[in-house]
């Protein structure tokens, strides 16, 4: 007796009819036929009561019939249960985000490799970006197992370690109608006497305050208005009062109206994973560390 005999008659029990169950079971009705009758020879029990143009199940089916239905049941209910536990069973590593936009495109890629080439279950857990002092904190006290993040904004510590994944660099924010809106990159002279707002967020990043004093110090006259909230800094831009100069990471997709456009400077932001030296978990975060980094190489080629 096999599985495919068990649910022909499961079936044919419930249809009493050889071309529905077929149907239903995308066979042939000679192929349903010969799987009943083989297994009502094996049994040694006639299951079916074969009148014209009509079945109907023997008594002896009917027992057959109810007592086949709560196996089934249960081998059911054992296979969920096994894939329950194996789910339970998968190593967690917990991962910081901060909703970037670009995370919004790697993260989902990253989540569908790790649950379908590893053993490993990676969580997202939501870092506030305005909380970036804490994320060492979260990361020594087991709250996060690792955090993709700039490396601007890490306090060095000893028990901690920054592999690098990208280096970006920046981007002016242009709004429609702007003459620089067509340009596929912007130097130095094209800041020239314009409205400029800089991102620059709540700490002195060396790559801003490197970019800061590239700026005061071309021979073009160039002024800026400094901006902790890129929100802000993206309002003021489509309110055409100004051009804005952000970090590229910050680049959003969705943005049609303003365009952000690659500004020529050698000043670079270092992204990377911050995760603790020794803990217990390492040899599972190099692997997520490893599927992180493809995920965002494949989402790089379309963002």
């Amino acid at each position: 007796m096999n599985s495919t005999q068990v649910n022909c008659f499961l079936t044919l029990a419930k249809t009493l009819n050889f071309t529905q169950t077929a149907q239903k079971m995308y066979l042939s009705q000679s192929t349903v036929s010969k799987n009943i009758k083989n297994l009502e020879k094996e049994l040694q029990v006639k299951l079916f009561k074969r009148g014209y143009h009509q079945i109907a199940l023997t008594d002896k089916g009917k027992i057959f019939y109810n007592q086949m239905v709560l196996s089934t049941a249960e081998i059911n209910d054992t296979i969920i249960n096994l894939r329950q536990s194996s789910a339970i069973m998968r190593p967690k590593i917990k991962m910081g985000y901060t909703d970037l936009p670009f995370e919004k495109k790697w993260l989902p890629v990253a989540l569908r490799l790790i649950n379908t080439q590893t053993n490993l279950e990676l969580k997202p857990f939501f870092v506030d970006p305005g909380q970036e002092h804490n994320i060492n904190k979260l990361i020594c006290d087991g709250t996060i197992d690792l955090m993709l993040m700039q490396k601007d904004i890490i306090n060095e510590k000893d028990e901690t370690r920054y592999v690098e994944v990208l280096q970006k660099g920046f981007s002016v924010v242009v709004p429609q109608g702007d003459c620089l809106f067509i340009k596929s990159n912007i130097d130095f002279s094209d800041l020239a006497n314009r409205q400029i707002y800089l991102w620059n967020g709540h700490d002195n990043f060396p790559a801003i305050e490197s970019l800061k004093f590239s700026l005061q110090s071309s021979p073009y006259d160039i002024n800026y208005q400094e901006e902790i909230d890129s929100s802000v800094l993206i309002a003021y831009v489509r309110a055409k009062m100004g051009i804005g100069i952000v970090p590229s990471i910050l680049y959003n997709k969705e943005d049609t109206d303003p365009r952000y456009i690659p500004l020529k400077t050698d000043q670079k932001l270092s992204y990377g994973i911050l995760s603790l030296v020794n803990s217990e978990k390492r040899a599972n975060i190099n692997i997520i560390n490893k599927y992180i980094a493809q995920a965002i190489n494949i989402s790089k080629t379309q963002w």
